[in-house]
Formats: C-alpha cells, structure tokens, sequence
C-alpha cells in the first residue's frame, strides 16, 4: 500500500503488551508477539503446494478423464501439532477475500466460516502430438480439492500441468501428471443374413404340405365312417 489504505485486517488474531512491543515490519513480513500463548508469530505471503491426478489413467478416444487434486497452505505455522492434527490432509489455501476469518478458524480456534471459497487452477496439457493448450479453469472448495472434467479429441499420450499462479496471501504452485489415450476400437461390421439352407427351401414346405394332405385324408376317413353309420 502507498496511499495508507487498510489492505488487510484481522481482529482477535494477537493480544500485545506494552512490555512486550509493538510489531515490526520487514521484507515483507511483520512479526509480532501474542500474550495469549507466548508465542511470535510471522505475517506474511505463504508458500502453497498443489498436487494433480488423472483417472482413469489409460482410456479409449471419446471417453472423459478427471483431473483433480489439492491447494494446500504449508506455511511453516501449519506444521505445528495443534493445527496439523486438525487439519490431517493440509490447511486448504484460501481466497484473500476470505483471509482473515479463516486465519482465525486455523491458528486460533475460531468457529470455521462456511462463505469461503478456494483458489482459480488453471489446467494445461500436452498432447501427443506437442500441442500445449489450456483445457480449463476450476476453483478448489473448502477442503483445497480442485477437480475438472475434460474429454481428449486425440490418441496418444497427455501430459497434464495443474498451477496455481498464487495471490495476495499465498505464492504459486504447480503440479505435473500424466495419462494416456488408446484409439478408438473400430466399429464392427454389421451381421449378414445367412442364405436360407436346403432344410428352409425344401425340407420344410414337404413337411407343411404333407401335414396337411394328412388332415385332409382323415377328415375325410371320418366323414365316409359317419355316413356308413
């Protein structure tokens, strides 16, 4: 900031003392002591790590693939006990606009905001044939899972690339993974009907013919046999 505007604002984050100072600012960063847990802490632009997977990773030409996978915050306060045992799979990295109350929820146990949102992932492939394109953008959720759907127009091997180009609050990430496209099987010839065999031609009409001619004689066996009564 130049102007002295407020760009970023926090309250109940730290508890100071006059014995213990004020803050202090530099390259960047401000430290600062917190008399709730005796504890300095350092504000500042964090480090984030992003992963990416694709599933499945063989498919056929036509069929989608699903690219997915996590924007995490590894600033070096969410190694500590208390916060990594809440946050088991990672501290989710976060919209600067949702900054301040979800540093709170992290590092001094206030209610979790539900309105949050993640951070944009821009997803980037290399086909088989040294095309490099973007196939999308997506936006991680509250958990830092990112996930796109993408369907392949060309068979051979992709190399895909997850980044995350950073923000305000956090530097960028990116994450490289793989999959490959097997060609489309070929469509299979329609069936033939099978010429009509000797038994269809000749075998069966003889047999209908002969039914008949059987019926006809004893209908009429039957009706000489009444008139002789």
């Amino acid at each position: 900031a130049t102007d002295g505007a407020e760009i970023w604002r926090v309250n109940g984050m730290f508890r100071n003392t006059r014995w213990g100072g004020n803050g202090v600012i530099g390259d960047s960063i401000i430290a600062t002591m917190d008399t709730y847990d005796q504890r300095v802490y350092a504000i500042g632009k964090g480090p984030s790590a992003i992963t990416a997977s694709v599933g499945p990773k063989s498919t056929v030409e036509g069929a989608s693939v699903l690219i997915e996978g996590m924007v995490t915050d590894i600033s070096p306060g969410t190694n500590t006990y208390e916060v990594a045992a809440r946050f088991p799979n990672g501290v989710p990295a976060i919209a600067d606009s949702n900054m301040s109350a979800w540093m709170l929820h992290v590092y001094k146990q206030f209610e979790k905001p539900t309105d949050v949102t993640g951070v944009p992932v821009d997803i980037y492939a290399l086909d088989a044939n040294n095309n490099y394109r973007h196939l999308g953008t997506t936006t991680s959720d509250l958990s830092g899972y990112y996930s796109l759907d993408w369907c392949p127009d060309v068979p051979g091997k992709y190399t895909v690339y997850a980044t995350f180009a950073g923000s305000a609050g956090y530097y960028g990430s990116s994450a490289t993974t793989a999959f490959v496209v097997d060609p489309a099987p070929e469509a299979s010839p329609a069936p033939t009907e099978s010429p009509p065999s000797a038994a269809d031609l000749y075998f069966l009409p003889l047999s209908i013919v002969m039914l008949v001619a059987i019926i006809v004689i004893g209908a009429v066996v039957i009706l000489l046999l009444m008139r002789k009564q």
